[in-house]
């Protein structure tokens, strides 16, 4: 009997959790192979990244990259090991679904008999002009660094009498943008208690499009972001469209009002202006993402919003017998209440184990799985050691939240090293990033 190929395109969440569960219960290993590609030879834990991208280091050096992003990589190589499968860094160039095989930019194309499309996401910049040649993203290690190579730059012109002020402008107030504000003032202050700038050095502003922050959040858990972000000195801007993006500086509005809406309704500070320019010597934009662009190389239908791969419940792709999609690659449609599965990683872990057992089902010739839509845990950092949890019906803040989200970065280690290289990475982690508190 030919051997069965097994190919994951993509070593984030979703694709790791298919790896580990293929690895750890798929019949005659002998049978099938598994082998995962993806661009970059290390895991990312993305919930972290903002750490990286504001990790205070006393005595910094050539080497403070390297060893922020310690805390938050894995080799991939060294993770799939463990659990049996190959591992390929390339980039994908396009699929031959008739040959089976997946084009790769440096290697020979790589046959498949099942195939898992988990290739993430990228920023969604939505056409805002400038936004694309101005400012700066967070969503992998590489945008870290450059992020936090900017923030220190700025502060050394600063130091050096060449800027009077940094002004800071994060567009979106979504879960990132929160914690990367949060974060941010705490970095800053840090340098304010070592004597490096003072309390007018600086400002960060929020601009978010609708009237509150965190909104999959309940409205009173939205205000007490708001007022901690408040109480850091971040000044938030609700209601309030970014229109484009020059060097130096960012045009708001306020929002396009709704049908039937007044601009008295409004709580952006600003109503009775059409438009509005503030200084920014570093924007950042976390006001959205998208699927991959490589996913439009792929040769399938995509939604016109998301630019993701329409999924039923058994998250294999429409006309393509074997081939699923999963994480942010794919868009699920909860029939209940009509709306996409989010974008968060607990979910696309979710989709990981849900297709692992379809194939695994489908070798013994069992039925397929199906994803059952659910409400997944929330945790938000709010700088220092203050975090919102949201966990079903319990909420939790400040401290507690905390020590939750601690226990929520630790219980993710320990499903994808052993006990003890997870303990050491966890903890390494949590020290090294705590400077800032």
């Amino acid at each position: 009997m030919n051997k069965r190929s097994i190919v994951i395109l993509g070593s984030g969440f979703g694709g790791l959790v298919v790896a580990r569960e293929l690895g750890c219960a798929r019949p005659g290993k002998d049978s099938c192979s598994v082998t995962v590609i993806d661009h970059s030879r290390f895991h990312v834990y993305t919930p972290l990244l903002y750490e990286v991208a504001t990790g205070f280091i006393e005595h910094e050096n050539i080497g403070t990259s390297r060893l922020l992003r310690s805390g938050v990589t894995v080799a991939n190589a060294d993770l799939l090991a463990r659990w049996g499968a190959d591992f390929v860094e390339d980039d994908v160039e396009g699929i031959d679904w008739e040959r089976r095989e997946i084009r790769l930019r440096q290697a020979k194309p790589v046959h498949f008999d099942i195939l898992v499309v988990a290739l993430g996401a990228e920023v969604n910049f939505f056409g805002i002009e400038g936004m694309t040649e101005h400012a700066l993203t967070l969503k992998n290690v590489r945008d870290a660094d450059r992020l936090r190579q900017r923030i220190h730059d700025c502060l050394h012109k600063k130091e050096k009498g060449l800027d009077a002020k940094m002004d800071v402008v994060i567009g979106g107030g979504g879960a990132t943008g929160v914690e990367l504000a949060a974060e941010l003032s705490m970095f800053l202050k840090r340098h304010m208690l070592k004597g490096h700038i003072k309390p007018e050095d600086f400002s960060i502003s929020l601009v978010e499009a609708t009237p509150r922050l965190l909104g999959m959040l309940p409205k009173e858990l939205s205000a007490y972001a708001a007022d901690r972000m408040r109480a850091l000195g971040v000044h938030l801007d609700l209601d309030t469209c970014v229109k484009k993006v020059e060097r130096n500086k960012v045009v708001i509005a306020p929002r396009p009002l709704k049908p039937g809406e007044t601009s008295e309704q409004l709580v952006c500070d600003f109503r009775g202006e059409s438009e509005r320019v503030i200084e920014a010597d570093i924007v950042i934009w976390t006001g959205g993402i998208r699927g991959a662009s490589v996913l439009e190389k792929l040769g399938l239908a995509l939604d016109s919003r998301g630019k993701r791969i329409e999924v039923g419940p058994t998250l294999e792709i429409p006309g393509k017998k074997d081939a699923f999609a999963i994480g942010d690659a794919a868009l699920a449609m909860d029939p209940a209440t009509k709306q996409p599965v989010p974008w968060l990683a607990q979910a696309a872990m979710v989709h990981g184990k849900v297709v692992a057992r379809t194939i695994m089902n489908r070798l013994q010739g069992g039925p397929d799985a199906t994803y059952d839509f659910r409400k997944y845990p929330v945790v938000v950092p709010l700088g220092g050691k203050c975090a919102l949890a949201r966990i079903d019906n319990l909420v939790f803040r400040g401290w507690i939240g905390w020590l939750i989200k601690e226990f929520a970065n630790l219980r993710y280690f320990l499903t994808i090293l052993p006990p003890i290289a997870a303990l050491g990475l966890w903890w390494h982690g949590a020290k090294m990033y705590s400077q800032n508190d």
